[in-house]
């Protein structure tokens, strides 16, 4: 029986740790070839490794800055160039940063803001033409703060809002091509990236964000608990699914 990715090639960028990782194994046992796309290109290269041994016809890796817009759109040609064609590029490189908004910098508004929403940009226009050809699609890491709003995270959560807009408007203007343009929503998840944001001086509790509800995991998802998000969105079971924001948050923001 043919697996939901076989003879599909994936890009995933930000793969080498976090809901990345747990999304490039996930569609690695499900027959996907992987293009692993990180700053950090050891831990990047032990994921492709994983990757193999969970199924992967292929995993192969790219090193790339997401702040720089040249190597944006070098990483995705020398994607396109190892098998010819891609598929699907899911989105995930991310970055993080929290305090109070008067106290915020401008170099960190740009950093967060650049890293986000403005590498899909260039990553996206670059991989578009690849992705018309195989009428592939694109997933792109939201989050619920870009819904909501979130205490101590302004630049991340403005990012994220970003990242919703540009894929439902790029979902209606490339709906006639058959490419489709989707994003998940996670809510709290334990990750590497979160774990390395200090805590925010004189926080106030009241206002932090809300814990999930789901099956008692008050402190947050697992990365692996949002992988079949990325699985179901990035395969053909989604064929008719464009536009959409998938929140995936254990009713974190429900209620």
């Amino acid at each position: 029986m043919a697996k939901r990715f076989s003879n599909k090639v994936i890009l995933i960028t930000g793969a080498a740790s976090g809901i990345g990782r747990a999304a490039a194994l996930r569609i690695a046992s499900e027959g996907g070839s992987l293009i692993i796309s990180d700053r950090n290109i050891d831990s990047g290269r032990e994921v492709a490794r994983e990757a193999l041994e969970r199924g992967a016809p292929a995993a192969n890796t790219i090193a790339f800055d997401a702040a720089d817009a040249q190597s944006c759109a070098e990483m995705v040609d020398q994607a396109v160039s190892i098998h010819g064609r891609l598929d699907c590029l899911i989105n995930n490189a991310g970055v993080l940063k929290r305090g109070h908004f008067l106290e915020m910098t401008a170099a960190d508004w740009s950093l967060v803001v650049s890293v986000n929403l403005t590498s899909l940009f260039h990553i996206i226009q670059r991989a578009l033409p690849s992705l018309i050809s195989s009428r592939g699609n694109v997933v792109s890491t939201a989050s619920t703060a870009g819904i909501e709003g979130i205490s101590y995270y302004t630049a991340y959560a403005a990012s994220k809002a970003g990242v919703i807009a540009l894929t439902k408007s790029l979902a209606a203007e490339y709906a006639p091509a058959g490419v489709r343009f989707n994003a998940i929503c996670p809510g709290r998840v334990r990750t590497d990236l979160g774990a390395g944001v200090p805590p925010v001086r004189d926080a106030n509790p009241d206002i932090v964000v809300r814990p999930s509800k789901l099956l008692g995991k008050t402190a947050g998802a697992e990365p692996e608990d949002i992988a079949g998000a990325f699985a179901y969105l990035a395969s053909a079971d989604a064929c008719f699914t464009s536009g959409t924001i998938l929140v995936v948050d254990g009713a974190q923001t429900a209620g």
